[in-house]
């Protein structure tokens, strides 16, 4: 569930509050600073709003150490997705912002030409205190604006920077660290919308998508012979099989220890049931050398399961109909694979 639902209209005027007391701060315009303030102007997190008026009480400001401190202690639950769509937004806002005062900054640069060209033409014996006034003052307006623009201008860089940063964030929480295949929580979120877009689909698909779960047979007995680390690289040998079996619209993942899963888009039972196979001889054809040695391991072998979706039931029950395929491959034997029809 989003954490805001205010409409385009309130979170307008939140935005129009929360801009003018951004700017008398000591932080720099960034989404981290607008969160704290959207907050602290919709009303809604009490702690957050009592914590600031404090800040405010003795400090008169809010430096980026306080900023960021009141951040992580009442605002930071989004998840990477979210904080990239503040980002992004922020960077709109910031964009729309910069453009107003260029488009400012000219109207002012022309306004004081045109006063210079009025104070020539009278001469300076004509010219009356209050037109110098005015020109004084539109100076002074050019470069207030000419500071407005160069705080914009750094503002927008670092945006970038964190939206930068929320990418490399977001795609590393997505990223088994041993192997490079997708995680279990990358597997979930793929899951959700494959199984989303199926049913939206309707009857009238014929094909749907395929689960193939497989775990490495009798892999506690490569760990406790071989070590660790050459289980580990008996693991990263399985996932770049398959990966490179995987279809480029499917997913292949890592869902826990020696597990992986290949979710494979709407396709028809016989094919996922080859391309388990597939992956099954490829695996048990394969020898894994151990680093520094010369010996090659025992052969290693894996049991797969496979599932074809039906619409209409929930993730869980895909994935558990998926395990019990691959615990009738393991029950029988291992090496082999079980296709568990709907």
């Amino acid at each position: 569930m989003a954490k805001y639902e205010h409409s385009i209209e309130r979170s307008t005027e939140y935005l129009r509050m929360a801009l003018p007391l951004m700017s008398k701060q000591a932080a720099a315009l960034h989404p981290v600073s607008y969160s704290v303030w959207y907050e602290y102007v919709a009303g809604e997190n009490t702690r957050l709003r009592a914590a600031v008026d404090r800040q405010l009480a003795q400090e008169g400001q809010l430096d980026e150490a306080s900023i960021h401190t009141l951040y992580r202690r009442h605002v930071a639950d989004v998840d990477p997705q979210t904080a990239q769509r503040v980002a992004d937004g922020f960077q709109r806002v910031l964009t729309g912002m910069a453009e107003s005062a260029a488009l400012a900054g000219d109207q002012t640069a022309r306004f004081g030409s045109s006063l210079s060209r009025l104070t020539a033409e009278l001469g300076e014996t004509e010219a009356t205190p209050a037109l110098q006034e005015v020109m004084s003052s539109t100076r002074d307006m050019q470069q207030a604006v000419a500071r407005l623009q160069q705080r914009l201008d750094e503002s927008r860089q670092e945006i970038s920077m964190l939206r930068d940063e929320v990418r490399r964030a977001r795609h590393d929480s997505l990223i088994d660290g041993l192997t490079g295949l997708a995680n279990r929580r990358a597997f979930d979120q793929r899951l959700a919308v494959c199984l989303a877009t199926s049913d939206a689909a309707g009857a009238h698909e014929q094909r749907q998508p395929c689960l193939l779960l497989t775990d490495i047979d009798h892999f506690k007995r490569i760990n406790d012979s071989y070590g660790h680390v050459f289980g580990d690289q008996v693991i990263r040998a399985v996932a770049q099989v398959l990966q490179r079996h995987v279809p480029q619209a499917g997913l292949a993942a890592r869902i826990g220890g020696e597990e992986f899963a290949l979710l494979l888009p709407p396709t028809s039972l016989e094919e996922a049931q080859a391309l388990a196979e597939k992956v099954r001889a490829t695996i048990a054809a394969s020898r894994i050398r151990r680093q520094g040695a010369n010996e090659a391991l025992e052969r290693v072998t894996v049991s797969l399961g496979v599932a074809p979706y039906c619409r209409g039931e929930s993730a869980r029950e895909f994935l558990d109909r998926a395990d019990q395929a691959l615990y009738a491959s393991k029950s029988a034997g291992r090496d082999r694979v079980t296709v568990l029809a709907a």
